[in-house]
Order: C-alpha cells, then sequence, then structure tokens
C-alpha cells in the first residue's frame, strides 16, 4: 500500500493539476469557442498559481502530514 503522504503528493501536485488542464482545456474550447493558444496559455496560468498556493501549503504543513501518517500506520 502506498504511504498516505505520497499518496497526498501524487493527488495535490499530479492528478489534480492534470484534471483542472484537461477541464479548462475542454471547456475553453467547446464553451467559450477561445483560440487555442489563448485557452492553453489561461490555462497554464491558473496552474502555475495553484502550484505555488499549494506547494507553500504543501511546505508549511508537512510535519502534520506526516505526523497523520505514522499515527495511521501505527493503528
Amino acid at each position: 500500500m502506498m504511504k498516505l503522504d505520497k499518496l497526498m503528493y501524487l493527488t495535490v501536485h499530479v492528478m489534480t493539476p492534470g484534471i483542472l488542464l484537461a477541464v479548462g482545456l475542454l471547456w475553453g474550447h467547446f464553451i467559450r469557442a477561445k483560440p487555442v493558444f489563448t485557452n492553453l496559455v489561461d490555462n497554464l496560468s491558473v496552474i502555475a498559481i495553484y502550484y505555488m498556493i499549494s506547494s507553500v501549503i504543501w511546505v508549511l504543513n508537512m510535519k502534520t502530514i506526516r505526523n497523520i501518517a505514522e499515527n495511521g500506520r501505527q493503528r
């Protein structure tokens, strides 16, 4: 079984931005009818902001995440 902290990292830093990118590109193409380059730039900008905020939160909460992961293994 994958460790909790690794699973959370994978979810926060890989899966969520991938889903945001896919949904944003589809939304911009089909609903808003934006040009592809404009749509891509807009969505990558949103994902960059998401990465910065989530990375800061991740670093600030690293000890808490590890404590929760270790307590979960002991039970």
